[in-house]
């Protein structure tokens, strides 16, 4: 199953949105994507379970950049 994946700017804003996420008690894992990326960011992303817009919502509430988000199959 796949789940939504926010692409971020950074390693650090990855990190840094992972660490929100949790606090928040959304699970999130941080993932490197794989291919061409070049325009989207470092290749960080954050993987998340649970519910993906408020996930985003925490992140940029955190000051971390948002470069696209990945619905996922759920």
């Amino acid at each position: 199953m796949a789940y939504p994946i926010i692409r971020l700017s950074s390693v650090t804003y990855a990190i840094r949105a992972q660490k929100q996420l949790e606090r928040h008690g959304i699970q999130a894992y941080i993932r490197r994507q794989a291919g061409n990326l070049k325009g989207q960011g470092c290749g960080y992303a954050v993987e998340v379970r649970g519910d993906v817009e408020n996930a985003a919502k925490i992140i940029r509430n955190a000051g971390v950049r948002i470069v696209s988000i990945d619905g996922g199959d759920i």
